[in-house]
């Protein structure tokens, strides 16, 4: 007996009341987090596609909620991600504004500034001429920028834009093909259903006959009278 036990104690690497059952290896958190390592392996891409389409397969596992209820909720989730890409679209928009009013702002600080430092100098009219060319020039150079910038975000935007448009509308179809498997799904589980509860009703009648017969034959036997005692 006490060979037994010290197989087991080494068996788990540990002994006494408090030990597991079963060494940490054998322990089912270990194919959890061997399936979680796996997923890692996995693209993020193709990770998130999958899980996409889990999400959509278990809105329409319960066959009780009507394709209509689905359609719905699948409505309400598209939503929610266009108000929440609008609303992180429109935060894009307002930091770059905010940026280019600021850099501008800046620019027009610094030029002012150089404007007055050199209107307290007593300079050649060459000198003066130079020196406002070279003013003029960096304004123009740097509205370039700013417009090329500006001409940047604005293709970004709308590359953005049409990314979000076209996985909308990918998601959308997939969904569409999901959901028509899932009305076929739906009118076969509803069909059997009713024909389960009409074979049911149909069985209650036939029972219900049959019980009604007996008591009619019985109902039609000629009574049998008991006599009575002391006669």
């Amino acid at each position: 007996m006490m060979t037994s036990m010290l197989a087991i104690g080494c068996a788990t690497g540990r002994s006494g009341p408090d030990a597991p059952l079963v060494d940490e290896k054998y322990s089912l958190k270990q194919d959890r987090e061997a399936l979680a390592n796996l997923r890692k392996e996995i693209p993020e891409e193709v990770r998130r596609d999958n899980d996409e389409k889990a999400f959509m397969a278990e809105m329409m596992s319960d066959l009780s909620r009507t394709p209509m209820d689905v359609r719905n909720q699948f409505t309400r989730i598209l939503t929610k991600k266009r108000e929440l890409f609008s609303k992180d679209m429109t935060k894009t928009r307002e930091k770059f504004s905010s940026d280019i009013k600021a850099k501008r702002e800046e620019f027009s600080r610094q030029q002012t500034s150089a404007r007055t430092s050199f209107a307290g100098q007593k300079k050649t009219a060459d000198e003066r001429s130079d020196f406002y060319n070279r003013l003029d020039s960096e304004r123009r150079e740097f509205n370039s920028e700013q417009q090329q910038k500006r001409d940047e975000f604005e293709s970004d935007m709308r590359d953005k834009r049409k990314n979000f448009d076209d996985y909308i509308r990918a998601k959308t179809d997939e969904f569409n093909q999901l959901h028509r498997d899932y009305i076929k799904r739906y009118d076969e589980d509803k069909k059997a259903r009713a024909d389960l509860k009409k074979q049911a009703e149909e069985k209650q009648r036939q029972m219900q006959k049959s019980v009604d017969a007996e008591y009619e034959a019985i109902r039609k036997q000629s009574p049998t009278y008991l006599e009575s005692q002391g006669q």
